[in-house]
């Protein structure tokens, strides 16, 4: 990381001509280091050192003069590392504002495919539609003699009435009529023979 410029001053009134001098520079584990140079440009009592502290350092400044009372001639403060990561911390804020951005647009199209599965939903009621018909309902038509049901429940029905229903048989004839229930209407007829061996429905 780069240096970065400090300033110090001794004095209310920014005393020129001086040549300060460090006389602690200190890490947070309380070693010494070699303290930077400093200067002053313009004489204007403004001292300027730079330096790049990569941990924070402590440090006390001798105004190195007689001259000035003792509050005035000794300058202390410290560096912190974290004083010049400020400008790059925002940038790198910034970086993650796009990226939300981004994570936005994928949920737009996660979007788009639930309008999909809701067309297939569709579809498929539609199909469960066309199949109704064939179903039919308690109302259906169980059939007569000559017809058979239509439906699936018109089946069922025939069969119940078909086991419930009244039965004729002419004996002379040999004739069985099957109706429905409360003989209402004639399902099937059927034919009885009888032999020596068998007796046969046809």
């Amino acid at each position: 990381m780069a240096t970065r410029p400090y300033w110090l001053s001794f004095g209310a009134s920014a005393v020129s001509g001086l040549a300060p001098t460090f006389i602690n520079w200190r890490t947070t584990a309380g070693s010494t280091l070699a303290p930077p140079a400093i200067s002053e440009p313009g004489s204007f009592g403004m001292y300027l050192f730079s330096y790049d502290p990569i941990t924070q350092i402590a440090f006390i400044c001798d105004g190195a003069t007689s001259g000035l009372a003792f509050n005035d001639r000794y300058v202390q403060g410290v560096l912190d590392p974290f004083d010049q990561f400020g400008v790059t911390m925002v940038a790198q804020g910034n970086t993650a504002i796009a990226l939300g951005t981004t994570a936005v647009a994928l949920g737009i199209s996660n979007i788009a495919l639930g309008t999909s599965s809701v067309a297939l939903g569709t579809l498929n009621f539609s199909l469960a539609i066309a199949n109704a018909s064939l179903l039919g309902t308690t109302a259906s038509s169980y059939g007569t003699d000559l017809a058979d049901p239509a439906t699936l429940f018109g089946f069922l029905k025939r069969a119940q009435e078909t086991r419930e229903g009244n039965e004729t048989y002419v004996k002379p004839s040999g004739v069985l009529d099957i109706y429905s229930r409360g003989s209402s209407q004639l399902l099937a007829e059927k034919t009885i023979s009888d032999s020596s061996s068998q007796t046969t429905k046809t």
